[in-house]
C-alpha cells in the first residue's frame, strides 16, 4: 500500500532520525511484575514524556480479539506486538519515537519534556532501534516469587495465573536464544541492558528513590 511506503520513508529518513539527537531517551525492559510501570511513573514525575507500549497493545488487542492475553508470540497481545515489529524497524519503540516526533518535535526546545521514556521493550529489534537513536536501555528485575505476588494483587484479568502458568508465560516471552527482531526475545533484550535495577522490596517509594539515585535524577 502507498501508505505503508510513506510510513517506511518517514522512519528511515535521516531528518526523522536526527530529531532525536538532542533528546534524552530511555527504554525500559524487564521481567513481568518487576516494577517497570513504577519506574516509568518516576520518570514522568521527573518531567519525561512516557510512551507505554503495553497500554497501546492492550487497547488494540482488546478491540480486535476481546482479549488482552499475553505470554508469547501466538497470544492476542503477542500477535499485535509482532505485527508492529514486522512493520517498523523499531517495532513498539518506533511507535514511541513517532509519538515524540509528532507531538514534541514541532515544539521549541523550551517546551520539550525532560526526555522520552518508552516501555516496555520485549524484542531485540526494539532494543537495537533504541540504541540507534542514542537511547539507553534500563532493565528492571526482581525475584520470581515476589513478582508473581505483585501481579496476583494487581487485579487484571490476564494476571490470574498459578505460579506455574506465570512461569510458562514468562518462558515464552523470554524466548531464550531467540534473536528474531520481529518476535519476543526478552532474554536477549535483558542481556543488552545499559543500566540494571533490582526491585525486590515492597516499598514503591523506596524503589523510586533508589532508581532516581541510580539514574541521577
Amino acid at each position: 500500500m502507498a501508505d505503508d511506503a510513506l510510513q517506511q520513508a518517514i522512519v528511515q529518513d535521516q531528518r526523522y532520525l536526527d530529531a532525536f539527537k538532542s533528546a534524552t531517551i530511555y527504554g525500559v525492559a524487564g521481567t513481568n511484575g518487576s516494577g517497570k510501570d513504577s519506574l516509568m511513573e518516576l520518570l514522568v514525575d521527573k518531567g519525561f514524556y512516557c510512551f507505554n507500549t503495553s497500554a497501546v497493545l492492550r487497547q488494540i488487542s482488546n478491540a480486535v480479539f476481546q482479549s488482552t492475553a499475553r505470554g508469547g508470540n501466538e497470544t492476542p497481545m503477542g500477535r499485535v506486538g509482532n505485527a508492529f515489529r514486522t512493520a517498523y524497524p523499531g517495532g513498539m519503540v518506533e511507535l514511541g519515537l513517532l509519538s515524540w516526533w509528532l507531538q514534541c518535535g514541532v515544539l521549541s526546545a523550551d517546551l520539550w519534556p525532560k526526555g522520552l521514556v518508552i516501555g516496555s521493550i520485549r524484542a531485540v529489534g526494539e532494543a537495537e532501534r533504541l540504541k540507534q537513536v542514542g537511547g539507553k536501555l534500563i532493565v528492571v528485575d526482581a525475584d520470581a516469587h515476589v513478582r508473581f505476588e505483585r501481579l496476583s494483587g494487581r487485579g487484571r484479568a490476564d494476571d490470574t495465573d498459578t505460579f506455574e502458568q506465570f512461569q510458562a508465560k514468562e518462558a515464552a516471552e523470554m524466548a531464550a536464544g531467540a534473536t528474531d527482531p520481529t518476535k519476543f526475545g526478552m532474554a536477549a533484550v535483558i542481556a543488552m541492558a545499559d543500566i540494571r535495577i533490582q526491585n525486590n522490596g515492597n516499598d514503591i517509594e523506596a524503589f523510586k528513590a533508589s532508581a532516581a539515585q541510580t539514574l541521577g535524577l
